[in-house]
């Protein structure tokens, strides 16, 4: 009788143990413990909105490493003047400056990294916002999620902390209005302020500069991944087409808006009227409030409106999670967003919101004015809300009363035919092509906004791509 034959191995079989052997370990570590859904039909992205902050978060990372290369956190006095040279002002010393100039005008590729680098953190502000309210209208801290939710103001806020702490490393006129701002709460924060200040500025700008550094590059992204460990959920849902589309529009702003280095920070010079980033302009409003103390304009505030949404898990503890069932709550937060709105807005204007801030005699607001236009806000989001529930209520009513089925959202089936979304999927491909081919040339020819521009346009129309053969298909 003849021995059996031993099986020939392929050339890829030692490949594909070596992949078994791995996962099989991998499974008594952290890593396989999050389990990742890949969703094969589209649902909205605004149930993923967190997992797409977390793709931001990774984009950030990567580009910040980056421009870590040839960043140089230093702002100091020059050298004393040697052999007869005469002494060059401390403000060209503004090394921080420099290399970020450095970096937009002269590295490799610097341009579009930092592009992206900026718009991502813009990005991540606002889809943690754009997070946090849709969780909190959809009552989500309702199904034992309180936990999350708490990690995630918490994490909302260190998120604004890491962005203020990035763009002031660039030591413009506008980290530096930034900074100006940061030391002036600390010190009059009661008790421990000059303390406090003297532990996060230092004692000089080249203090502040090392500090602002550790806290931006190691200190802060340490503490948002300890908070990420307890607030992510064990099942995270991506969906390629909208993250790759995400990412497409963050570049597309880079290339459409690229962001400059601004005007050089001279400590010897007047300071110029400017604003801070978007996300801090509410701040900015309310600072800038006659006769309302530093402190309490911006910490106390500010704190009193995270708290208030820190604690709503345990005060609406009701078993209903539709809208209509919380009037309270859901005129809540319309009211927050109202607010949020009126003072951004107005901390890039005047005095008289509807005039555009030019000059420093423009910058005190009327605090009369300034409460009214937040109260009559607060006014109409309850009243527009109520006035909508008991609408919405009546209208329930009288359908069950006619014992009518309750009306409810049918999606609208895609009126494409087969040919049509062929010939949309040929023409993406083609775009596909022409772009990659016009991405090659921008580079070739060193034009990096026209190359962000045309490798964002490369993301989205992929995710146009895969989302129309994902439909066509589930159409089958």
């Amino acid at each position: 009788m003849a021995a059996p034959s031993r099986k020939k191995k392929g050339v890829l079989d030692p490949i594909i143990d070596l992949l078994k052997w791995t996962w099989e370990r991998l499974e008594r570590t952290l890593l396989l413990a999050l389990k990742i859904v890949f969703p094969s039909r589209f649902i909205s992205p605004l149930g993923f909105l967190g997992v797409l902050t977390l793709i931001v978060f990774i984009i950030l990372g990567v580009t910040g490493a980056l421009l870590l290369f040839h960043f140089t956190p230093f702002f100091g006095n020059c050298p004393p003047p040697v052999n007869g040279t005469t002494y060059v002002p401390a403000a060209t010393c503004n090394q921080a400056y420099n290399s970020v100039q450095s970096i937009n005008n002269d590295v490799s590729w610097g341009q579009i990294i930092r592009n992206i680098h900026y718009h991502a953190s813009n990005a991540m502000v606002l889809l943690a916002v754009m997070h946090m309210f849709y969780q909190y209208f959809g009552g989500r801290y309702k199904l034992r999620y309180e936990i999350l939710w708490v990690t995630g103001i918490v994490l909302g806020v260190v998120t604004v902390i890491e962005a203020y702490t990035g763009y002031d490393l660039i030591f413009n006129i506008r980290g530096q209005l930034a900074i100006n701002i940061g030391q002036t709460l600390t010190y009059y924060s009661p008790v421990i302020g000059a303390n406090l200040a003297q532990i996060i500025f230092g004692f000089s700008f080249n203090d502040l500069a090392i500090r602002f550094y550790a806290f931006h590059v190691f200190i802060i992204p340490i503490i948002m991944l300890a908070i990420m460990a307890v607030h992510l959920p064990r099942n995270l849902v991506l969906d390629i087409p909208v993250a790759s589309a995400i990412t497409g529009v963050i570049l597309i702003m880079g290339g459409l808006f690229p962001v400059d280095v601004g005007v050089k920070y001279d400590p010897n010079l007047a300071t110029q009227i400017t604003f801070p980033e978007w996300y801090f302009t509410s701040l900015y409003a309310f600072i800038r409030v006659h006769g309302l103390n530093p402190f309490i304009a911006g910490a106390i505030i500010p704190a009193i409106f995270v708290l208030i949404f820190l604690v709503a898990p345990f005060f609406d503890r009701g078993r209903k999670i539709a809208m209509i069932d919380r009037p309270f709550w859901i005129a809540l937060g319309v009211a927050s967003l109202g607010q949020i709105a009126i003072v951004t807005v107005w901390g890039f204007r005047a005095a008289n919101p509807f005039v555009a801030l030019t000059g420093e005699s423009q910058l005190v607001i009327d605090p009369t004015l300034f409460a009214g236009s937040l109260l009559i806000a607060t006014a109409l989001a309850y009243g527009s809300v109520y006035a909508f529930v008991r609408w919405r209520r009546a209208k329930i009513d009288e359908l069950r009363a006619a014992r009518k089925p309750l009306p409810y959202r049918k999606v609208a089936p895609y009126i494409l035919s087969k040919s049509e979304v062929y010939s949309l999927l040929g023409g993406l491909l083609v775009l596909q092509g022409f772009l990659d081919v016009a991405v090659f040339r921008a580079l070739l020819d060193n034009l990096n906004n026209f190359a962000l521009l045309e490798i964002g346009m490369v993301l989205v129309a992929f995710a146009a791509t895969v989302h129309i053969y994902r439909v066509t298909s589930q159409a089958k």
